[in-house]
């Protein structure tokens, strides 16, 4: 078999998904370092585990799986709908934020087409773009890491179908502040597609951040997504959401497969949606986290990002990958952020106060010792 004969053309710019040390569940992360206690930071998981509510409420929907879900999610829909103030038609379900990102480039993407994407960005924008063929261009990031929504305007061409923006970016947990955003939208052609990824929106708080979704509202060419994997702690569920006009709605649609969000997950959702109390605590927790991390990283002198999200990005003025073997011996999974070009940074998510202790005890010696012995 000639597989290079049968595969398409875009073969060659795809990977299937694969899971180092990071990227592995906590269980195996155990196995594999030969531990009976590990703290997971590196995949941006609410530490909190899901909303009561929404355990009985998934629990409860088990008695009903022989049954179909409801195919577009119905009454998840219209619950999101009364929140953000949209219609039902404005709102569409999928299998979790990345699933979005999938459908919005089948929607839109053919290969003739250019994608922009910040070139320090969550990476299913990449991934998307080349699965339908198209040329993803990058632009570049401000000196502190931040989009640089001017260069994304520059880089627009009579090629470019779909801007994809991350705010609060992942993985530096930098915002754009709403004015800027307002008016990069102004400037931007009618027929390019701007998708506001707001993965991490519940967590953000200052720096003139606002969600986009009123912007939708003034902008037809806007989508904003959204999920339940971050503050709502659905992520194993797989639950996310698109919020634009309805004939952009109506478009992704086309492509969206059938019973795409299943029923313990939409059950999981609606009742997530209705407890404030765990969003309320999931923040708390996140902003004592992000404080501890920030002393941290001012006791040593470090920089790092004023994150917006549930995770900090810092310059360890190190090799990356070393300091993180050398968490990693002790237990502690963070996140190398090699591959954007910043070899000495880590990406660290907020955990439970124990762990966030863990892991600054951990980090203060390494990096001390690192000094002394230069």
């Amino acid at each position: 078999m000639k597989l290079e004969q049968m595969v398409r053309s875009v073969y060659p710019n795809l990977m299937p998904y694969t899971c180092a040390l990071a990227d592995l569940p906590i269980e195996e992360m155990k196995k594999a370092l030969g531990k009976e206690r590990v703290y997971k930071l590196s995949f941006n998981e609410n530490p909190l585990g899901p909303s009561p509510k929404a355990i009985a409420a998934m629990q409860q929907s088990l008695a009903q799986l022989n049954l179909y879900p409801s195919s577009s999610g119905d009454a998840v829909q219209a619950k999101i709908a009364e929140k953000e103030g949209v219609h039902p038609e404005n709102v569409i379900l999928s299998n979790g934020a990345d699933e979005m990102i999938i459908l919005v480039a089948q929607t839109f993407l053919e290969p003739q087409d250019e994608a922009i994407i910040p070139q320090v960005c969550f990476v299913q924008y990449l991934a998307s773009t080349h699965v339908m063929g198209a040329k993803p261009v990058f632009s570049r990031m401000k000196d502190d890491l931040s989009i640089d929504l001017e260069d994304v305007l520059q880089k627009i061409t009579a090629k470019t179908k779909v801007v994809f923006l991350c705010n609060p970016n992942n993985p530096t947990g930098t915002v754009i502040p709403a004015d800027e955003m307002k008016t990069f939208l102004q400037r931007v052609p009618e027929n390019v597609l701007v998708v506001i990824d707001e993965a991490y929106h519940e967590f953000a708080e200052g720096d003139g951040y606002a969600s986009s979704v009123e912007l939708t509202k003034e902008f037809a060419n806007v989508f904003v997504i959204r999920t339940f994997s971050k503050i709502y702690s659905l992520a194993a569920a797989r639950i996310g959401y698109g919020i634009g006009q309805a004939e952009l709605v109506d478009a992704v649609n086309h492509v969206r497969p059938p019973f795409n969000v299943n029923s313990i997950a939409q059950a999981g959702a609606l009742a997530s949606l209705d407890d404030a109390e765990h969003v309320a605590s999931s923040r708390e927790n996140n902003r004592r986290g992000k404080q501890l991390l920030h002393r941290t990283f001012d006791e040593l002198g470090l920089s790092y990002l004023k994150s917006q999200a549930n995770f900090v990005c810092v310059d360890t003025g190190l090799e990356g990958s070393e300091v993180f073997d050398r968490l990693a011996e002790r237990g502690i999974i963070v996140r190398t952020l090699n591959g954007y070009g910043l070899t000495s940074h880590l990406r660290v998510s907020i955990g439970l106060p124990e762990e966030m202790e863990a892991f600054a005890l951990a980090f203060k010696e390494i990096i001390q010792t690192s000094k002394t012995n230069a």
